[in-house]
């Protein structure tokens, strides 16, 4: 059986420069969203999107089993350093994997 894999989650929620009641500045969500794309390229960044409750808010789960580095991609992220969005990093570990089929039930290879 493929072994549970060790991943960071962030919850990303609007900061305190996210301006209330009117949108968000284009620039500084198009400088994150080019962000994340990069770490995508890289292969640091598994998937990314948004909440679609009036909560709002969002999530990024990074390819990484080291925290320092994880938090490093997170406080590097412009939205983040800009105040228009706050980051909480968690360590998470995929259990069950469609994609390559890990799964703790699946059967020994």
């Amino acid at each position: 059986m493929p072994r549970p894999r060790p991943v960071y989650w962030i919850d990303y929620q609007r900061g305190p420069a996210w301006p209330a009641g009117e949108a968000p500045p284009k620039q500084a969500l198009y400088d994150h969203q080019i962000y994340l794309q990069g770490l995508m390229q890289g292969g640091k960044l598994l998937m990314a999107g948004l909440f679609r409750d009036e909560a709002g808010g969002g999530i990024a789960v990074l390819d990484s089993d080291d925290e320092a580095a994880a938090r490093d991609m997170m406080e590097r992220d412009p939205a983040v350093q800009s105040g228009l969005l706050t980051a909480t990093l968690r360590p998470w570990q995929i259990v069950f994997e469609p994609a390559s089929g890990t799964s703790p039930f699946a059967e020994a290879g």
